[in-house]
């Protein structure tokens, strides 16, 4: 269940475990991954676009961001354009990724940090001019007062 607050919330989340992947959409891309440390690399990745999620849950135009939460309780925000390039993949360069893994957010010029692992949920959320988005987010043990359960 999300953990946003219905004041962010511009309405229900898609719960992963409830949609039918199946039909929809998978396609290959390749999409650099910057990690803090400095590292990077780039990987072809497949899976779902997050767009056809997107299309599929109708969420309401005032929508501004789509919040990724993790079974494991991480969170990432991105804006909803940055959010429509995105993928959650299910493989990389040509090989399925573990369970322990996917689906994997990948994004286009997004920060490796935010290439959260086994994403849950999709969250609408409507932030107004001078909200940070940030302040949504939670990567490790100890921000926003929730601990996730392991950090990968």
């Amino acid at each position: 269940m999300s953990h946003v607050t219905d004041e962010f919330r511009a309405g229900p989340p898609i719960g992963l475990s409830e949609v039918d992947m199946e039909p929809l959409e998978t396609i290959e891309r390749a999409v650099e991954i910057r990690c803090a440390t400095g590292d990077w690399w780039t990987a072809d990745w497949r899976g779902t676009p997050v767009a056809a999620l997107v299309e599929e849950a109708e969420f309401p135009p005032e929508t501004t961001h789509l919040i990724f939460e993790t079974t494991d309780g991480y969170r990432a925000c991105l804006d909803v354009h940055t959010a429509l390039d995105g993928l959650l993949a299910v493989a990389i360069d040509g090989e399925p990724l573990g369970a322990a893994e996917r689906p994997r957010l990948v994004c286009p010029g997004i920060e490796g940090i935010r290439t959260v692992k086994r994403v849950s949920e999709i969250v609408p959320a409507t932030l107004s001019r001078g909200e940070d988005p940030e302040d949504l987010e939670v990567f490790g043990i100890g921000q926003q007062g929730d601990e996730p359960t392991t950090g990968d």
